[in-house]
């Protein structure tokens, strides 16, 4: 769909904002807070692995639905791209900057203090923004800004995760899943047509299954299939760009 259109659609949802709003108001208090995950949230040494991996980003970067980081997306993806690469895992490293809740702009603020030299930057975002309705211009302007920064830590390429599909949510009832999936669209679209700007900045468009078993407990976060799914579809997208 269009952008126009869709910003067209969005504009139109104003009115019925008020009507939404308790039920917003319900799903916050009743969906089950999960925590972030445990574990080292560095795995071998960045600057002595053949590969080496810095994925940012919020609560599924953190492992919330899985109990330990290694159950989670980043260690996974690990494994797959050891997988596609016919090496050991431990030919892998990676560092996670992860946090439940946190939106790009604050995400943006961690960047600097982070180690450098990875081969490779993820930047997996965008639930928070929308579901906390960042405006479309904030939107543009963080991820331009999380570009600059990720730049100053990586000789490689950056790849941006799509933001997930808000309407398929099974803890989201209707009308505000369709509401918040709108949302999601919009910022997925300004985030794709940003990265087609940057050389080596890539929007990964892969959509990945919603079906139970792929999701935690409380219906909002992958579970360890679900981002053991996730991990296995982009390592080979990856690969291929790095």
């Amino acid at each position: 769909m269009k952008t126009f259109l869709l910003k067209s659609i969005w504009l139109a949802s104003f009115p019925f904002m008020p009507l939404v709003l308790p039920q917003a108001l319900y799903v916050k208090r009743s969906t089950l807070r999960l925590p972030e995950a445990t574990g080292p949230r560095t795995f071998n040494d960045p600057q002595s692995a053949p590969l080496s991996l810095l994925h940012v980003g919020e609560s599924t970067v953190a492992g919330v639905g899985v109990n330990e980081i290694k159950q989670g997306f980043t260690h996974h993806l690990a494994q797959s791209l050891a997988y596609h690469k016919n090496i050991d895992v431990n030919d892998v490293a990676y560092h996670v900057c992860g946090e439940n809740g946190i939106r790009l702009d604050a995400l943006n603020d961690h960047i600097s203090d982070l180690p450098n030299g990875f081969d490779v930057a993820l930047v997996t975002m965008g639930v928070n923004d929308c579901s906390k309705f960042t405006s479309l211009k904030k939107w543009h302007n963080n991820i331009h800004t999380c570009i600059k920064a990720l730049k100053q830590k990586t000789h490689g390429p950056i790849f941006f995760t799509q933001v997930p599909p808000m309407a398929d949510f099974p803890a989201l009832p209707f009308p505000i899943k369709n509401i918040l999936g709108l949302r999601a669209t919009l910022l997925d679209k300004e985030l794709q047509k940003i990265c087609l700007n940057y050389d080596q900045v890539y929007h990964l468009n892969i959509d990945v299954p919603l079906e139970d078993n792929m999701m935690a407990r409380d219906g909002y976060h992958p579970s360890a299939k679900g981002y053991e799914t996730w991990a296995q579809l982009i390592a080979p997208s990856i690969l291929e760009k790095r």
